[in-house]
């Protein structure tokens, strides 16, 4: 039986996955190297600050990824002071998950930008608990970030429903021994990932009770 609802943010809940690509960008311009939007969609769902070294060659910036970070964000949290919007359901299925489920927040980002996030939607509310890049060693799709989840709601891993939109967190999920439920984004849809999940749907509008207790 399903007991804990565990959610992604970025992409699944908001709009940021566009707003990521454009402060990318603007960053990467300024070292004459064109972020494109393949790179986006290798990086989407990952710890940026570990998964932007493997990509970018001291070459082109000889910084670490967390100090690459720290600039780009400076770009990125006035894109989403302007321009953050939850996607289409997102409301309707965070006080679905809440009301009949434990709850989870599962994201790789970190704590001062899931602040903001909070702060311009107003979403806080409907998690129990909140998991963010800083809370574990390994990013998605190592599954450490839903299983300590799990562990802080008191469930196993089989009485757990992933909800996600990239590929790296639907790994994260099967990884993790839970059930997936797969809300592709744009820019993964085509990932070969996204068909390892238990249940794809092409919206958070289309996630209903039955839907969690028929996956």
């Amino acid at each position: 039986m399903i007991k804990a609802v565990l959610i992604d943010l970025d992409g699944l809940l908001i709009n940021s996955e566009e707003l990521y690509l454009e402060a990318n960008k603007i960053y990467f311009k300024d070292f004459d190297f064109e972020f494109t939007e393949d790179l986006h969609r290798q990086g989407t769902g990952k710890k940026f600050e570990l998964w932007i070294k493997t990509v970018i060659p001291d070459s082109v910036i000889n910084q670490s990824g967390e100090d690459i970070l720290k600039q780009r964000n400076k770009i990125f949290f006035e894109l989403v002071k302007r321009s953050l919007k939850l996607m289409p359901g997102a409301e309707h299925f965070l006080k679905l998950a809440n009301n009949h489920y434990k709850t989870a927040l599962v994201t790789s980002a970190n704590k001062d930008y899931v602040s903001l996030v909070f702060e311009v939607t107003g979403i806080k509310k409907y998690f129990d608990v909140i998991i963010t890049g800083q809370t574990v060693v390994y990013g998605k799709p190592d599954p450490e970030c839903y299983l300590e989840a799990a562990k802080s709601l008191g469930v196993t891993p089989v009485e757990c429903v992933v909800v996600e939109d990239a590929p790296s967190g639907i790994m994260a999920g099967k990884n993790a021994g839970m059930k997936v439920i797969a809300v592709p984004s744009y820019f993964v849809k085509s990932s070969p990932e996204i068909g390892k999940a238990d249940l794809i749907v092409d919206s958070l509008e289309d996630i209903k009770r039955s839907t969690i207790l028929k996956v």
